[in-house]
């Protein structure tokens, strides 16, 4: 099973960027739309296990609980998915937040690479944090750039199975 350990967001935050994902990408035949199945994280890691291996990995994150991480956005980027993509089989337009790739993300990103798991997606060197707001089939619109957020995040750690196009509709408190 697919198991992620991510940051996320306050809820006043999460409610922001819900909103900014669905401006972007709901007039452009969504396929992943921010919102309680989907809700907005920085991803640590995300890694192939079995089913009882996801306890060594919640304990991985119990010394992090009630810590807050501090993650810098960048900005908007736009990306074409190509077919095949692990987690946009059909290919389509990603759309998210980049953030900052500081020592204390890559740091938190290697201590979860070090437990040893099957990792998916981009990991160590091409380890590239961000917030996904959405993908779609067709190419999203530009939204008033002043609802774009800028400056620097509070995030605390959570994890849970990945469900479709990397969304965490399960995540638990670290």
């Amino acid at each position: 099973m697919a198991y992620g350990v991510v940051l996320r967001p306050d809820p006043a935050v999460s409610r922001q960027l819900i909103a900014l994902s669905h401006e972007i990408g709901a007039p452009h035949d969504p396929l992943m739309l921010l919102g309680d199945q989907a809700p907005p994280h920085v991803s640590v890691l995300h890694v192939d296990i079995a089913a009882d291996e996801a306890e060594d990995i919640r304990a991985a994150t119990a010394p992090h609980r009630g810590h807050i991480f501090t993650a810098k956005i960048i900005g908007l980027l736009y990306a074409v998915v190509p077919p095949g993509d692990y987690y946009v089989p059909t290919g389509g337009h990603y759309y998210g937040l980049e953030i900052i790739r500081t020592p204390e993300l890559d740091a938190l990103h290697q201590q979860f690479l070090r437990l040893g798991h099957p990792p998916l997606g981009l990991v160590n060197e091409d380890y590239r944090p961000h917030i996904t707001l959405g993908v779609t089939a067709r190419p999203p619109s530009a939204p008033p750039f002043a609802s774009v957020p800028t400056g620097a995040l509070r995030l605390t750690m959570a994890g849970g199975p990945v469900g479709p196009f990397g969304t965490f509709p399960d995540l638990t408190d670290a």
